[in-house]
């Protein structure tokens, strides 16, 4: 089981989602301010632990077609200033984001993509950059999902083709200029969408996407949006996920008592149970439940969590 204290107040997450490579801007990497530092943050070996590590309020989507493309690193995972009520995230940062094919000087010959997400009633905990060189290609309808339960949604798509000044401050981009479908593959692209499942029984699932491309063309990087499948948080053999942090704070913040506590947790989708009390521990199975926090009390209120 792992062991939380009153984790830390949240602070402000800065990081830059630095664009290099092609013509424009494509390859993206996550560049962490020093002086501050998430709530949690991890990395995950996958689709389905990176969910499980932010947890059960919220989905991720994990792409089916890759354009040939592996995943290079593992998915980072952030979240900071998290609060819940009734199984949903009411304020707060997630991320989640992933790179395939090539970390460096992406191109034709060595292409990439990276996937950048949250979920969508959170903000950006590591906000997405974009290239400066950045115009409009048009919108297009993604479904997702399996035939004939398809959700379809609107997403926006987007070509690094306006040529900036070498040797002088980037000008704006004129209103009204557009980039071509083929530009997608001379000078990166970038898709954004909001996913949604196309049945509540799978929600929640609403899920802010943005894919950056480089060296693939429009018709892949459709490809690769249309093949986002749902991962849903909670379940696995993740102990501790970002969700269960946060809300051990509300409890040691809030000063709840085991009862108030206990209807929380289970307001939230979780159960409860105490492990010492004013000092004494308790008699607990030590079987592991993903789902459970076990409390220290102190006259009755709850001052840490372990998770498991």
């Amino acid at each position: 089981m792992t062991t939380s204290a009153r984790p830390a107040m949240p602070v402000a997450w800065v990081a830059l989602l630095v664009s290099v490579g092609l013509v424009g801007a494509t390859l993206t990497v996550l560049a962490p301010s020093a002086a501050a530092a998430p709530d949690t943050a991890s990395k995950a070996q996958g689709w389905q632990e990176a969910a499980s590590q932010l947890g059960s309020a919220g989905s991720l989507w994990e792409p089916g077609r890759t354009a040939g493309l592996r995943m290079t690193k593992p998915v980072d995972v952030i979240a900071d200033g998290l609060t819940f009520a009734n199984g949903e995230a009411r304020s707060g940062d997630t991320y989640a984001g992933a790179t395939y094919g090539a970390l460096r000087a992406a191109s034709t010959s060595r292409p990439s993509f990276t996937i950048a997400e949250k979920w969508g009633d959170t903000g950006w905990a590591a906000e997405p950059a974009y290239s400066t060189s950045m115009a409009p290609v048009g919108s297009v309808v993604i479904p997702l999902g399996s035939p004939g339960t398809q959700a379809k949604v609107t997403a926006q798509v987007f070509a690094n083709c306006f040529v900036q000044p070498a040797n002088a401050n980037p000008r704006p981009v004129p209103a009204g200029y557009r980039c071509s479908k083929a530009d997608v593959a001379r000078s990166g692209g970038v898709l954004r969408m909001t996913a949604r499942p196309a049945s509540t029984m799978t929600a929640p699932g609403r899920t802010s996407i943005v894919i950056t491309t480089a060296g693939l063309s429009y018709a892949q990087l459709i490809s690769i949006a249309s093949s986002l499948e749902q991962v849903s948080g909670g379940g696995g053999e993740v102990t501790g996920s970002a969700q269960m942090v946060a809300m051990c704070g509300q409890m040691v913040d809030g000063a709840m008592t085991y009862e108030k506590a206990a209807a929380f947790a289970a307001s939230n989708g979780y159960s409860m149970r105490a492990g010492t009390i004013d000092g004494e521990p308790q008699m607990v199975t030590m079987d592991f439940r993903w789902d459970r926090f076990t409390v220290s009390l102190v006259k009755n209120l709850v001052t840490s969590c372990t998770y498991g």
